[in-house]
């Protein structure tokens, strides 16, 4: 796994780590092109679209669950343990370290915008200029990331 490697797009947090599982094995096992395996991840996920698909097929390969190559994307063998996906989604997944760090810091549980106060001067400043409500952009994004972090104890 290439540690320098960040990627952006975080789907909605589902129910249980299942639903993970469920987007990993639409993916192939032999490479497919990606309209195919968003599709695939799509349908498979009940999604309303191919762009939902798309979020979590890159959401998987930041969790190292699917990777792409000049092929298209298949899907790993690898059996990963909760913590190791944890350590990747933290690691590999923009903003996760930052949203952590300030639930870690915290002295009392907090919400999600106060989590959100906490991180927004983390937000580059492309980010802020490429949203006219950037603001609500990364508070849902922030309650994205902390439902991950839940499911996968962190």
């Amino acid at each position: 796994m290439s540690g320098d490697a960040r990627f952006k797009p975080v789907p909605p947090a589902p129910d249980s780590l299942d639903r993970l599982h469920e987007a990993r094995q639409a993916v192939p096992l032999v490479p497919g092109d990606s309209d195919d395996c968003c599709a695939r991840v799509a349908r498979n996920l009940a999604l309303d679209n191919r762009q939902q698909g798309e979020t979590w097929l890159v959401f998987l390969r930041a969790l190292s669950l699917v990777e792409a190559g000049d092929r298209g994307y298949h899907r790993t063998r690898e059996d990963v343990e909760t913590a190791e996906l944890g350590a990747r989604f933290r690691d590999r997944v923009v903003g996760a370290d930052d949203v952590l760090s300030a639930v870690e810091d915290a002295d009392e549980p907090q919400g999600v915008d106060r989590i959100f106060e906490r991180v927004r001067e983390t937000v580059p400043s492309w980010e802020r200029r490429r949203h006219d409500n950037w603001e609500s952009v990364w508070r849902e994004r922030t309650a994205r990331l902390l439902g991950w972090a839940v499911l996968f104890e962190l």
